[in-house]
């Protein structure tokens, strides 16, 4: 059993048009995967970070509006002690013009549903004026809108 290749079986390896396209796809392949690699690790990453920002972006957007609905629906008759949650369907929507560089227009997340936790969630009266001013200002059907005690 022979372990060393010699030159004359070398010389015939390279005579093989076969042998020699598959070393040279072989190489081309390991070439993209070490130019390419480092692309999309730093896009994954990109991507990661991104998705962290928009995250942490629209959390604080549900926070004001927790505390701006907070504020108005605790001057409501009857509602008493309140405390909201709002979630949010999409994310703010940016557009732009035709080369990215004029701002054509922004739209605001889009509420997808409100609890309201307050003293009078058990009367029927609170639960109306609660409903009607969440959905007022919201925009949003009152089948998604909870108010309890």
């Amino acid at each position: 059993m022979k372990a060393v290749i010699g030159f004359g079986e070398i010389k015939e390896l390279l005579k093989n048009d076969k042998f020699i396209r598959a070393v040279l796809i072989a190489g081309a392949v390991l070439v993209i995967i070490i130019a390419f690699g480092g692309v999309f690790t730093r896009n994954s990453q990109k991507s990661t970070a991104h998705t962290a920002e928009v995250s942490e972006m629209l959390s604080g957007y549900e926070n004001r509006l927790e505390q701006r609905l907070t504020e108005i629906l605790s001057h409501i008759d009857g509602v008493g002690s309140v405390r909201v949650m709002v979630t949010l369907d999409t994310s703010e929507q940016t557009e732009y013009g035709k080369n990215a560089d004029m701002l054509l227009s922004v739209t605001a997340p889009k509420v997808r549903g409100v609890i309201v936790v307050c003293d009078g969630g058990d009367s029927f009266a609170v639960k109306s004026k609660v409903v009607d001013a969440v959905s007022g200002v919201f925009g949003i059907n009152s089948l998604h809108i909870s108010v309890i005690k």
